[in-house]
């Protein structure tokens, strides 16, 4: 109610005028006096008008001092005044900034619990003020999901939305529960909602609250956030409050993955780690922390009462010498698991300023060792030999891989079904390809298949760029042309080939360079037409003598799934030798060679069995499942319908317990697609059922906590088979990187920044005072207003009141009335006529 309440003590001021009539009035005395009953006689009549004319004097005595002591005090509760005389409402939006950034405890709390304090004082506040203020809340996570989704209206994303204070704190009890979210946001999508919310309020006052953390990366040129803020900068006031500290320093895992391998039960398998420091100086010494969680046949059952209800297997802690501020560094490791199934690989760092980013973990799905079909028409079987022998080598060197070896009459009779038990194909100088082969190789490979192709002479140019080169195929990177023979080497070269050490096909011999390959020959090549097209048709465009990575272009009407064209290997003279494509789902290596020695004698060189164990992994990883989702992704589990129970059971990565979310039959479908909005089911004609549960469909339905589909870490879900038999399978979740960098934008920069918006920064340490004297503006030019009033009416009440001489000659006793001090008639004035004679209720002095 006061912005200094120790002077209210001043209201007691009030009582003085009253305190001095009632003195005053212990000073009347009777005296006989013949005279002065002719005057009590007159007096009589006109005692009415008289008291009437003295209490009004005393009352404006009295609100004077009170008007006084009330602007001293700095009065604000003037807000039920102004509702009475003109109905006024004060809409405040506070728009949340809950980024994961918002997570930084660099000072004694995090930003985000800042924020929430924040909101909260806000509110007590407002419950205090007289006047109707109503409240809406919107989180920055909230608004980003809602309008990926399609969603335009505020009110849908909001926690609260136009809610009237009261002094019931249960109004914002689930806002304060809530913590800063994993997503990397900005403000943007809230500003924009909440433009929108404003356009159709009927509040006569209306203030925007910025509650963010001001990170240089999303405050230091924030264009479309200027422009949305534009829309309601005439409309309210904008406020921004600075919820975090001073920047810290903060490392973080930016990558957890396995390496694009043949990842088998048994087969040791590369995991790689990223680290950054994202801080202002050097750090020495970093340990990284890694483990592994088993998920065997033994594990059949949830454990809610653990954070996980796999097995844990501690691995070497791995250490970081220096990092320079900024630097980034990859480091590797081996794991080694002899049972098959997904399974799960942890790393953290030690606690700093960002908790969230400490963590990283992704899933290690690991199967039985796979077939590979390899197709070889040469009698001699000398390609299907090369390969052969690289693949599985025999002994105790496991690659993986199962190599079954057929002629090219094998193709005749080849299915999308009987190619779907093979990891990969392997076809060597076959001399033509049927159309019915050629159908099925195209659905295998857009399903996930590995292609590769070495093409010797005896290919058959016509039938191939008939049947695999077209407006919806493109099982060959480009049609074939002719065969090259290679031109004279440029003086000082040695080697045949040149490699682009972007690839990952013969990334392990780039540090050794193009030398690597000095031994290695080549005749002739297939030379392939990647410069068919221009970047207005379809298919690819590329140049194949420019020495660089080939870019292939693909219109999306009619080829929109094949992807980039890129050349890891070339000859000398430009022409390409090795190309590789994504294609679908799948993969495709094209080898402009056959492996019969006739032209090249690539195949007796240690360099072929590097690139053909990189070209097995790049063709085996296509079918590989994801190994970690983001935590916005829709998360999606595919399951046969003739093996599994429609029903299943997830448990949200958490601290134990944690409480398992059940989805029954109603969730799934095993023929139709369902539009379930946070959860939707489908089946498709392999006999798979598919559920799929999507963030941004749990903001509109609420079926689902989208706080447990979007939490980091080891979620799992529980599948039941058709048997009753249950089973454990993990799901690693992972936020996107880009909100660990905690350096600040200066309050100055941001204001210029958002100009023209007039926003002003407001202290959150001095929240109370600023915001109560912003309110108490008005109510202060009121109090001044009636403060002046009444006192030009107790000044006209006094003159009013007191006597006056008819003329200057009459006044003997020299006194006069008038002002604030000043005194009413006398009983002892002998010259007073009798309509003039009164009694003192004002403090004047009885003789």
């Amino acid at each position: 109610m006061f912005l200094f309440p120790v002077l209210t003590i001043g209201f007691l001021f009030v009582a003085v005028p009253l305190l001095v009539h009632l003195i005053n009035m212990l000073r009347h005395r009777r005296q006989p006096w013949a005279a002065m009953d002719f005057l009590l006689a007159s007096y009589r009549k006109q005692r009415k008008w008289v008291v009437l004319r003295q209490l009004l004097l005393l009352l404006s005595r009295l609100a004077l001092a009170a008007l006084l002591i009330a602007l001293l005090a700095g009065w604000t509760g003037g807000g039920k005044l102004m509702q009475m005389l003109g109905g006024k409402t004060v809409h405040h939006v506070v728009l949340l900034d809950d980024s994961y950034s918002m997570g930084d405890a660099s000072g004694n709390t995090t930003a985000y619990q800042s924020a929430l304090q924040t909101l909260q004082d806000l509110t007590r506040q407002l419950a205090q003020e007289d006047g109707e203020h109503r409240l809406t809340v919107m989180r920055s996570s909230r608004a980003a999901l809602a309008t990926r989704g399609g969603i335009q209206r505020g009110d849908t994303a909001a926690d609260l939305s136009s809610q009237t204070i009261t002094g019931d704190s249960r109004l914002i009890r689930r806002v304060m529960a809530t913590a800063a979210s994993p997503l990397r946001t900005d403000m943007t999508a809230a500003v924009e909602m909440a433009a929108q919310l404003l356009e159709n309020d009927s509040a006569d006052e209306r203030h925007v609250y910025l509650l963010s953390d001001f990170r240089r990366r999303d405050w230091s040129a924030p264009e479309r956030l200027t422009q949305q803020l534009r829309r309601i900068d005439g409309d309210a006031e904008i406020r921004l409050v600075d919820c975090a500290g001073a920047a810290a320093g903060n490392l973080a895992i930016t990558e957890l993955s396995p390496q694009q391998d043949v990842w088998v039960a048994g087969v040791p398998v590369v995991i790689r780690a990223k680290v950054k420091n994202y801080g202002s100086g050097p750090v020495n010494n970093v340990t990284i922390g890694v483990r592994m969680v088993l998920y065997g046949d033994d594990v059949t059952t949830p454990e809610p009462g653990l954070p996980q209800s796999g097995r844990v297997e501690s691995l070497p802690a791995i250490v970081i010498e220096s990092l320079q501020s900024g630097e980034e560094v990859t480091k590797t490791f081996q794991v080694f698991v002899a049972q098959p199934g997904t399974h799960a690989i942890e790393a953290w760092l030690p606690e700093d300023a960002l908790a969230i980013d400490n963590r990283r973990i992704c899933t290690l799905p690991l199967s039985e060792t796979q077939k590979v079909l390899v197709i070889d028409d040469d009698p001699d079987g000398r390609g299907a030999y090369h390969v052969g022998s690289v693949l599985n080598p025999g002994g105790q060197v496991n690659i993986g891989a199962v190599p079954q070896v057929e002629a090219s009459s094998f193709l005749r009779s080849i299915t999308p079904e009987s190619l779907a038990e093979f990891r990969a194909v392997y076809l060597i100088d076959v001399p033509t390809i049927g159309e019915g082969a050629a159908a099925a190789l195209d659905q295998y490979v857009r399903s996930g298949g590995g292609l590769a192709w070495f093409l010797g002479e005896s290919v058959d140019r016509t039938v191939y760029n008939q049947t695999l080169v077209s407006a919806d195929r493109r099982l060959l990177p480009a049609p074939l042309l002719q065969i090259q023979p290679l031109r004279d080497r440029p003086d000082g070269v040695t080697a045949d080939v040149r490699m682009d050490d972007s690839s990952d096909l013969l990334r392990p011999l780039a540090s050794a360079g193009d030398g690597v390959f000095s031994l290695v020959r080549f005749s002739d090549s297939w030379l392939l037409d990647l410069k068919e097209n221009d970047p207005n048709d379809t298919g690819i465009t590329t140049d194949v003598v420019s020495g660089d990575v080939a870019e292939a272009t693909t219109t999306e009407s009619e080829n929109p799934v094949m992807g980039p064209v890129r050349v890891p290997l070339r000859r000398t003279d430009g022409v390409p030798v090795v190309m590789q494509h994504d294609y679908g789902r799948g993969r495709v290596v094209t080898v402009a060679a056959g492996l019969d020695g006739q032209w090249t004698n690539w195949t007796g060189d240690p360099t072929f069995v590097v690139f053909l164990l990189q070209t097995n992994a790049y063709l085996w990883s296509a079918a590989s499942p994801p190994t970690a989702r983001s935590v916005d992704d829709p998360m999606r589990v595919s399951l046969p319908a003739d093996r599994y129970a429609p029903v299943l059971t997830w448990l949200p990565a958490n601290e134990p317990p944690r409480l398992p979310i059940e989805l029954s039959r109603d969730d799934l479908a095993d023929d139709d697609s369902t539009d379930a909005g946070s959860g939707a089911a489908s089946g498709d004609g392999d006999g798979q059922q598919t559920l799929e549960l999507d963030p941004v469909g749990a903001i509109v339905d609420g079926r689902v906590d989208v706080t447990d589909l979007m939490r980091p870490g080891l979620g799992e879900w529980m599948l039941t088979a058709l048997d009753g038999q249950t089973e454990m399978r993990p799901v690693a979740t992972t936020i996107r990187v880009g909100e660990s960098d905690l350096q600040r934008s200066k309050h100055a920069e941001v204001l210029r920044d958002l100009q023209p918006v007039d926003a002003e920064f407001i202290d959150r340490g001095r929240w109370n005072d600023q915001t109560r004297q912003a309110g108490s503006s008005l109510v202060s030019l009121v109090l001044l207003g009636l403060l002046a009033l009444v006192f030009a009416i107790e000044q006209a009440l006094a003159y009013w009141a007191s006597y006056h001489a008819a003329a200057p000659s009459s006044i003997k006793s020299g006194r006069r009335g008038g002002g604030v001090g000043s005194a009413a008639p006398s009983w002892s004035d002998r010259s007073t006529t009798g309509s003039e004679a009164t009694g003192d209720l004002t403090g004047d002095r009885v003789g």
